[in-house]
């Protein structure tokens, strides 16, 4: 089932608010950035698109690399310019191996920190075993992605094993990154909860139009902050059917007006800008 809506963002000269039209067909917009967000389960793996050029954020599971190259090359993507991990945890880092063996991928960005169980040794081998250009993220990067720009932004919180669980707060360290395409801006935030917040919001990014929501949807003492910051029209989740979102969190971003899409209800949901703020927003369940 396919359902699509149209967003229109005020921009700042404009009073109207934005406005979705159910399920009525959008209309269709100009060439621009589009973002997937594949439903992989609670789980991460987002493709960017602009112009011929594509790079993912996560990699979803194992089990699910499957679902993603066949998403990839469904859509026409043959090549990757990178993949960026934001951190190490299973969900976001175990479909490399599948999708890579599968997709020529440029480059893969990871974070500046060594992980300390199997989910990270599995990722260097398969790394190393694919033979792709790992590059360790410690400074703000700026990479072209077609017309469009990708910026990757290192945590400023150290990560300690062991703490808040067997894996250390590596949530906490997620690499941030945001995507910009003439007037319309995204921010996807790893699995960040109140420690790796905090820092993100010292750093004074500002307001992006579309906001993946840290870890699922879940909810933490600095999440309310983190919308009032970046002020989002969208918000999407990556949950899942069984697990999904907070129902604080849900209602903090209805309180605030937000448009909020799950994977865990949508299935993968695809935004498409129109370079002008505006957007197109398809769910396929």
């Amino acid at each position: 089932m396919k359902k699509i809506a149209s967003i229109a963002l005020a921009s700042a000269c404009a009073l109207a608010t934005p406005v979705v039209s159910g399920c009525e067909p959008a209309q269709e917009l100009p060439d621009s950035a589009c973002v997937s967000f594949i439903d992989v389960g609670k789980g991460d793996c987002i493709l960017l698109q602009a112009g011929e050029s594509a790079a993912l954020i996560d990699t979803g599971y194992d089990a699910t690399a499957g679902k993603v190259v066949s998403y990839l090359h469904n859509h026409g993507v043959e090549h990757l310019e990178c993949v960026v991990i934001t951190h190490y945890d299973r969900d976001h880092v175990e479909g490399v191996r599948g999708i890579g063996e599968q997709v020529e991928i440029g480059a893969i960005y990871l974070p500046g920190y060594e992980g300390s169980d199997k989910n990270y040794s599995a990722l260097i081998e398969a790394v190393e075993e694919l033979g792709l250009d790992a590059q360790s993220v410690s400074r703000e990067l700026s990479l072209p992605l077609g017309d469009a720009v990708l910026r990757v932004f290192p945590s400023s919180v150290g990560y300690i094993p062991g703490v808040k669980g067997e894996e250390g707060n590596d949530n906490d360290v997620s690499l941030v990154a945001s995507l910009t395409s003439g007037g319309d801006t995204y921010l996807f935030t790893g699995d960040l909860e109140k420690d790796g917040i905090e820092a993100y919001l010292s750093a004074g990014h500002g307001h992006f139009d579309v906001l993946k929501m840290p870890h699922h949807g879940n909810k933490c003492s600095l999440t309310d902050e983190l919308i009032a910051d970046v002020r989002p029209q969208i918000a999407v989740i990556t949950d899942s059917a069984g697990d999904s979102a907070d129902k604080k969190t849900l209602k903090l971003l209805k309180e605030a007006g937000v448009n909020v899409y799950r994977t865990g209800a949508d299935g993968t949901i695809v935004v498409q800008g129109d370079g002008a703020g505006r957007y197109s927003v398809s769910t396929r369940a």
